[in-house]
């Protein structure tokens, strides 16, 4: 979405509304809802999906002073992985 407005010495100018003379700025404004629309290319969705994914991070305690740190998230697609390989599927 494109938008202007008055250049910035034209705004403080004592004359601004009388002048036929004024400058204008072009403005751009990102909207990032239209980011994802505009990837065509599956190798960019690629490289942009795990960027995406909301993380899930857990410590657990293995010992005294011990701990480890799983993402469930990543376990969760790992599981699914191994399920549709065991069942003869390609997980995808």
């Amino acid at each position: 979405m494109g938008l202007s407005r008055m250049y910035s010495g034209c705004r403080k100018c004592p004359l601004r509304d009388t002048c036929k003379n004024k400058r204008m700025e072009g403005l751009m404004y990102y909207q990032e809802q239209n980011m994802a629309a505009s990837i065509s290319s599956p190798i960019v969705a690629d490289m942009i999906e795990p960027m995406t994914v909301k993380h899930d991070y857990r410590d657990i305690k293995i010992a005294e002073g011990m701990t480890v740190t799983i993402d469930l998230e990543d376990v969760k697609r790992k599981l699914e992985e191994e399920f549709y390989r065991g069942v003869g599927l390609r997980f995808n």
